[in-house]
């Protein structure tokens, strides 16, 4: 069959079965046909006549010219030197008054064209700008023009170039390689021409979109002066901006009433913002903003530079935010070769819940991270806000948040929020990875079209996510409802078990919970009891008081790869492998500062960007490698550094498996009073699989830190405290497996909950669970040897409840979490059907938006106000479809939420309440 598809392509290099019958031109006799077309229907043989004529209004079409033997590409310039293409009258209509010919290059999709045009000069004519874009031609300029670019091509490249990041110099070698593929021809160079009609085309695109040739009110053009401006020339900051429309929006997507809705209500309209800063958008000291202004300064993402340069000036001597141990090295990594640059990174800000970039939000980092960058940029984004609450997320809020208001009275009044708004941080990491594809283009790019460029692409991914908000929202509604319901149960079910006897330390815990859910600077009851032996964290800060800190050091090193480790084996690896590989990257390029020797003695291994899975690749630290290779490797600290972070590392594993233990300890009791139907065996299982989880993970960590000290330290005394730990060791206190007479009752109760009776339970790892009954220590097991791990180095506690019969800390500590994830997940589902409201109701008023300005310009041209008025009707439209489609989602979430209302509906009946 290939054969066939073969010869089949390779008759078309020649003439074809109908050659012989001549032109195939209308009402043609010539048999002489040399000429066929490449754009049109049939590729149909032609003569010279014909194809002149055909093509009179196809000046863009490739010809090929039957000579030699063999076709060749010809114009249709060559074909006919006398050919001349007029504008500004109707098709075969010639101008009296033709102003040409003018020698134009024209780049069209399917290559270069030079073409001979002819204006039209009658009295009343159009200028010449409109006459080329009324045939779908861009002109590079508009004084003298002599190259145009088809609308077509600007449209298309535009859209490659936001989503395949194609950039304006490989798009420009296409067309070449189009027009001339052997390179017989002459091509004229317009790279940089494409690359400013590009940019002119997108910022323009920008403004129609956001509606600025339909406004028709104008703004003064200064304080002392009548005349307004119009249109674009009087665009106001942030007016080019893609809201996101789940996000509250004062007089908008609120109901009436909503600032007076009380707390339990009111934490659904606060705004949720993350501030990050980004090392990889670096910005070149290339041409100067005389040279390469920004076509719209504030009008969308990008900060204004002026009042933005203004402030910074006042703190250059400001010093870098201090970064914490763990994030020393890669950080230090990011700020390297920072010479030459005029930007070291962007900072920005976007709302957290659906990632679209907040307007004024984003703007160059100089050098490092600072806090007048990251103020000004933080406070600009909320500028004018009308709402009561917002969340502020920030990788260091913990720092940040102590000097924020101070920082805010260091700005101009206008950037000041409202005494009324209330703040509160919270500490994330932002995702960046859209921007990062186009952080080398932009790097080598201009002042001005990098921030054009970035405004850009801010906007191509706030429309993406706009036109895609209702199935996103439907899906993460999905996700929430059963989740929702799982929790809420868990948390019930754990409740049930703890009820008898402790019913007062249940009321004292929740109240603990609320207390400090209203005032953080009350004890936090989610925080866990210390153990004795310090951990890494403490071991580093204590180092620090002593001025031996490891900072910016080899502590620094081998934390970040121990972090590499934890990620290499987390649960949603899928997700994360992208951000893995990066820090699997930059380990390396500080691995190869602390550990020198390392790439002679790895000479066959493959670098880091082999095609081998992150979560796979070696880490090569100290403890892979025997004591004497160590030495030769490495600088003289890093293996002892290792060995400390190791023994904290298996201290602090050893702490977790034993608050697991404790707390399965509790879930075995609960599961042998509760377990007389499939719906209360259901509930303990849910508890007990995520116990059984976190058991498992405490235990590889504790045995992944056991054997780098086995390799680091060797055989030792040591031994006698950090000991092997197996199978038979993770065991509660009070546990032990089943005799065969408590196998049999496991066996009876099975059937009575309508299970399976001889059926092994596996957990989520696909191991056996093997099963295990408590046993009182004062009646007849209390000789019974326990595991080593609970009277090996700081472990202390000797069962769930204290020796005043109170539940042990780590009950309540894990109730309150309990707890906290049945309300958030609740939380979650409310707040995803109010942005649903919200979503629908910001299409209903963009809709209407759109209709005012309909007739909203007056004083102007039929054909200029049919067009308003054509692309206003769409406009609205589209958003009356979008609104249509939320309708459909809001239908949609109220099946699914059906769908999970079973017999055990009788806990879950308020969930939305």
């Amino acid at each position: 069959m290939r054969n066939n598809f073969q010869d089949a392509l390779l008759r078309r290099e020649g003439r074809g079965p109908w050659w012989a019958k001549g032109c195939m031109g209308e009402g043609c006799l010539e048999l002489r046909t040399e000429y066929r077309c490449d754009n049109c229907f049939g590729s149909r043989l032609l003569c010279k006549r014909c194809v002149v004529e055909r093509h009179r209004d196809e000046p863009l079409h490739i010809l090929q010219k039957w000579e030699g033997g063999y076709f060749r590409p010809c114009s249709l310039q060559s074909v006919d030197p006398s050919l001349r293409f007029q504008l500004g009258h109707p098709p075969g209509e010639d101008c009296d008054f033709r102003d040409g010919p003018h020698k134009f290059v024209v780049l069209e999709n399917n290559g270069i064209h030079e073409l001979a045009v002819d204006f039209c000069g009658c009295m009343g004519a159009t200028p010449v700008l409109d006459q080329l874009i009324n045939i779908g031609w861009f002109p590079a300029t508009v004084k003298e023009p002599e190259m145009c670019a088809t609308l077509s091509l600007l449209r298309r490249f535009h859209t490659l170039n936001l989503q395949g990041r194609v950039p304006a110099y490989d798009f420009y070698n296409t067309l070449e390689v189009l027009s001339d593929r052997a390179g017989m021809r002459d091509v004229p160079d317009r790279r940089e021409q494409i690359t400013l009609m590009a940019r002119e085309y997108r910022h323009l695109q920008m403004c129609k979109c956001a509606g600025r040739g339909h406004d028709g009110t104008g703004v003064p053009q200064s304080a002392d002066s009548a005349e307004l401006l119009y249109g674009i020339d009087a665009t106001k900051r942030r007016e080019l901006v893609i809201p996101c429309r789940a996000c509250p929006h004062p007089g908008i997507n609120l109901p009436e009433g909503w600032e007076k809705e009380p707390p339990e209500k009111a934490w659904k309209y606060q705004l949720i913002l993350s501030e990050d800063a980004n090392f990889k958008m670096k910005g070149h000291l290339t041409s100067t903003r005389e040279k390469d202004p920004t076509l719209g300064p504030g009008f969308a993402y990008m900060v204004a530079n002026d009042g933005y340069l203004e402030h910074l000036a006042k703190y250059v001597d400001q010093d870098e935010i201090s970064h914490c141990v763990v994030f020393a090295a890669l950080w230090r990594a990011n700020n390297k070769r920072a010479k030459g640059l005029r930007a070291s990174g962007i900072g920005l800000v976007s709302c957290s819940r659906h990632e679209l970039f907040r307007a004024n939000g984003t703007g160059d980092l100089q050098k490092g991270e600072k806090y007048a960058n990251m103020d000004y940029l933080w406070f600009s984004s909320v500028m004018g806000i009308a709402l009561l609450s917002i969340i502020a997320s920030y990788d260091i809020a913990c720092q940040w948040f102590r000097h924020f208001w101070e920082q805010m009275k260091a700005l101009t009044d206008e950037m000041h929020l409202p005494e009324s708004v209330k703040v509160q941080f919270k500490g994330v990491e932002r995702n960046w990875s859209w921007l990062n594809m186009i952080a080398r283009p932009v790097s080598v790019m201009g002042p001005g079209s990098r921030e054009d460029t970035i405004d850009n692409f801010c906007g191509y991914a706030n429309w993406r996510k706009t036109v895609s908000m209702g199935n996103s929202l439907l899906r993460k509604m999905v996700l929430a409802i059963p989740k929702a319901m799982l929790h809420n149960r868990a948390f019930h079910a754990f409740t049930d078990g703890l009820r008898e006897g402790h019913e007062d330390e249940l009321m004292r815990w929740e109240a603990e919970v609320r207390a400090w859910e209203q005032d953080h600077d009350q004890p936090c009851p989610y925080d866990y009891p210390e153990d004795n032996a310090p951990t890494m964290e403490e071991e580093e800060h204590a180092r620090a008081e002593k001025g031996d800190s490891r900072t910016n050091k080899p502590a620094s090193f081998i934390l970040a790869g121990l972090e590499i480790e934890e990620e290499q084996y987390a649960a949603d690896l899928q997700r994360k492998r992208t951000l893995l590989l990066g820090m699997v990257k930059r380990l390396r390029d500080e691995q190869a500062h602390f550990m020198p020797g390392l790439a002679a003695l790895l000479g066959t291994e493959p670098p880091v960007e082999s095609s081998r899975r992150p979560e796979e690749m070696q880490l090569h630290l100290p403890s892979s490698f025997a004591k004497e290779v160590c030495e030769r490797i490495c600088v003289a600290d890093l293996p002892a550094e290792e060995e400390w972070l190791h023994v904290a590392q298996a201290h602090e594993a050893l702490h977790d498996l034993r608050r697991h233990l404790r707390i399965r300890t509790l879930a075995h009791q609960f599961k042998r009073r509760h377990t007389a139907g499939q719906g209360a065996y259901t509930k303990s299982q849910v508890l007990q699989s995520g116990i059984e989880e976190r058991i498992k993970e405490a235990a590889a960590w504790y045995g992944t830190a056991r054997e780098a000290l086995v390799q680091l330290r060797g055989p030792g005394d040591w031994e006698a405290v950090l000991q092997v730990l197996q199978k038979k060791d993770i065991r509660g206190m009070n546990e032990r497996t089943l005799n065969d007479e408590e196998k049999e009752e496991e066996r009876k109760a099975r059937i009575q909950a309508g299970l399976p009776p001889d059926e092994e339970e596996v957990d989520e790892f696909g191991d056996v669970v093997e099963p295990t009954v408590l046993f009182n220590l004062e009646t007849g097991e209390g000789t019974r040897t326990l595991s080593w791990i609970w009277y090996t180095g700081a472990a202390r506690a000797v069962s769930d409840v204290t020796t005043n019969g109170e539940l042990h800390d780590d009950i309540r500590v894990e109730w309150t979490k309990a707890q906290a994830r049945a309300d958030r997940w609740r939380e979650e589902v409310i707040l995803l059907e109010e942005e649903m409201r919200r979503v629908l109701a910001y299409c209903i008023w963009k809709a209407e938006w759109w209709d005012e300005r309909r007739a909203a310009r007056t004083g102007i041209s039929a054909e200029l106000a049919e067009g308003l008025r054509a692309y206003a009707t769409e406009q609205a439209a589209r958003e009356r479809y979008w609104a249509a489609v939320a309708v459909e989602v809001e239908v949609d979430d109220e099946v699914a939420y059906g769908e999970y209302d079973d017999e055990e509906g009788d806990a879950d009946e308020d969930l939305l309440d």
